[in-house]
């Protein structure tokens, strides 16, 4: 048997042999609709892949910000729900957090079930309603004003 090389290069025998042995790792035994991230092995920047099989576009990234683009744009594409705003307008409606903000959406990873979507979090002037992933919403939170003169930046 050849011991491959290793060196600092992704496309070397030792680092595809090192990416193949991972990816194999993170793939095997996971359960289909389980979306986790894990790190291959990359000696040239940043890469990664999901338990479903997804590969980010380049085997590897300078810094960690087109990795994490590129992971969230795979879970915005292939596994969250999309948005219906007109469905959170009318759960908002119910709840009194005057004029509307903006929304968000809240992302929950465990062991168990690894990257999944839990529901939204609506924002308005007057405070918060979490929205579940079934539609009902209830009051997160209200705002509160400051009672100090003088607020730290």
């Amino acid at each position: 048997m050849k011991i491959t090389e290793l060196g600092l290069d992704d496309s070397l025998p030792g680092a595809q042999f090192a990416r193949g042995l991972k990816q194999q790792m993170i793939v095997d035994g996971t359960e289909p609709g389980i979306h986790r991230f894990e790190r291959l092995p990359s000696y040239e920047g940043y890469a990664g892949m999901c338990a479903c099989g997804f590969e980010t576009p380049e085997p590897s990234y300078d810094s960690m910000s087109p990795l994490v683009k590129a992971i969230f744009q795979h879970l915005e594409r292939d596994v969250f729900p999309p948005v219906d705003e007109a469905a959170l307008l009318k759960e908002a409606q119910r709840f009194n957090v005057g004029k509307l903000i903006g929304y968000h959406r809240l992302i929950e990873t465990t062991d168990e079930h690894g990257t999944r979507h839990t529901g939204w979090l609506v924002a308005g002037v007057e405070g918060t309603i979490r929205v579940r992933p079934d539609g009902f919403g209830h009051v997160q939170g209200r705002w509160s004003s400051f009672t100090t003169e003088t607020q730290e930046v």
